[in-house]
């Protein structure tokens, strides 16, 4: 088996790593400490003003310090996408609060210094290069490169806004459930990034095109069965390896080396440890990922307005009480994750849903005085967009990358 450049001697000499312990740090990902948080991360692609030029790791640096208002972390993707990572909050509407208080003064340092942050989920306006130049990136890069453009343009040309939830203290998987429940709804209402796709029909979301066609035993939804801690371990276990950590600066590894294999068979380097395991879990991006929280990864960048109602829609409908009376009435959409992001609120199953999911998150909104804003907020966009059976990519023109095969004949849907 071929590797990158690498050190001769890594993880352990023999097998120690057993598939109970597996199974032990998996249920961790959905153990509660007792607390019910809220968490924003937003991403940005940066230009640079008067250019669609790439700003390079010098030109963002001097935008990192002094800390932000609510704290927030700054980070850079590997594209020289610029991420905001709020602090966990009490609430959707105090979540949105801090990250939009932090979001205008990163904007303005961003201004200060020449560059431009833009709401593009999926930036076409040029080529994807990774700026980053890290082990864990040129291997992540080589890895999906065996299996198209893909994996360089999620990297290098991709945003999203993602939303962090607390597990619920009381047993039971209520949270998990649901959120798999309405993954698909919140693909179809907030699309973003419309375009022709790999199978030569307009999508409303290229950018959940682009993860859908990275690899899927690492993109796919975790099945959603009775045990998610089993379900979480098993998708763990049937991932690729593409990245053993090490000194000086680890392995990458071709895909075909499953975890379970390499605790089975081993590699050149040594059998896994409980830290690679770890780590390996790090390497994983179902749209539902579990890690002692719950994080909602499929919503694509949006301006502002939009911005806020998803996060207040997936804060609100994790709310106990709300979370019960959506469970009892929504659909099952588990077959719908592709259909959400090409034919969005088209579906006939997905668009009067999503349409409850929003009226029922804004009602409760509602009920409560100190949210009356955000429940403005939510009714807004209902009245803009989700009532009318429309996404905010009805509002953009058709994205055109190159980032899937060609397709010969393509057949455009309407």
């Amino acid at each position: 088996m071929s590797i990158t450049k690498g050190p001769s001697a890594m993880p352990n000499p023999r097998p120690t790593l057993t598939i109970q312990r597996v199974h032990e740090v998996a249920r961790e990902a959905f153990a509660s400490d007792g607390t019910d948080l809220v968490g924003v991360e937003v991403e940005w692609p940066v230009h640079k003003r008067g250019s669609i030029f790439r700003p390079n790791l010098n030109d963002l640096q001097p935008v990192m310090n002094p800390p932000l208002p609510n704290c927030s972390r700054i980070t850079i993707e590997p594209g020289g996408q610029i991420e905001l990572s709020g602090q966990p909050t009490a609430s959707g509407p105090a979540a949105l609060h801090a990250i939009d208080e932090d979001a205008a003064v990163l904007h303005h340092r961003l201004a200060t210094h020449g560059l431009v942050a833009t709401d593009l989920a999926v930036d076409d306006r040029r080529p994807p290069y990774r700026i980053l130049d890290l082990p864990r990136y040129r291997a992540m890069e080589n890895f999906y490169a065996h299996r198209g453009r893909e994996g360089t343009w999620m990297m290098t040309n991709t945003a999203s806004v993602q939303v962090n939830i607390s597990h619920l203290a009381r047993p039971g998987n209520l949270r998990w459930d649901l959120a798999n429940k309405i993954g698909p709804l919140l693909i179809a209402a907030f699309a973003n990034s419309p375009g022709i796709g790999p199978d030569g029909n307009r999508w409303q979301s290229l950018r959940q095109a682009i993860w859908n066609g990275i690899d899927p035993r690492r993109t796919a939804p975790v099945v959603a069965g009775d045990q998610p801690e089993i379900d979480w371990a098993h998708y763990a276990l049937m991932a690729d390896v593409f990245y053993i950590q090490g000194e000086p600066e680890g392995l990458g590894v071709p895909p075909g080396l499953t975890f379970i294999d390499w605790m089975t068979m081993g590699h050149p380097s040594g059998w896994p440890t409980e830290s690679d395991l770890r780590y390996h879990l790090t390497t994983l991006f179902p749209p539902i990922r579990p890690r002692g929280w719950l994080e909602f990864r499929m919503i694509d960048a949006l301006p502002p307005e939009c911005r806020a109602a998803a996060i207040l829609v997936v804060a609100g409908s994790m709310e106990e009480k709300t979370a019960e009376e959506l469970y009892d009435v929504l659909p099952d959409t588990r077959e719908l994750w592709t259909t959400a992001a090409r034919d969005g609120l088209n579906n006939s199953v997905l668009r009067p849903a999503a349409q409850h999911l929003l009226e029922t998150v804004e009602l409760n909104l509602r009920r409560s005085p100190i949210h009356a804003s955000a429940a403005d907020t939510v009714a807004a966009f209902i009245d803009r967009y989700t009532s009318l059976g429309l996404a905010p990519a009805h509002m953009c023109g058709d994205i055109e990358i190159d980032a899937f095969p060609l397709v010969k004949h393509p057949a455009i849907a309407p």
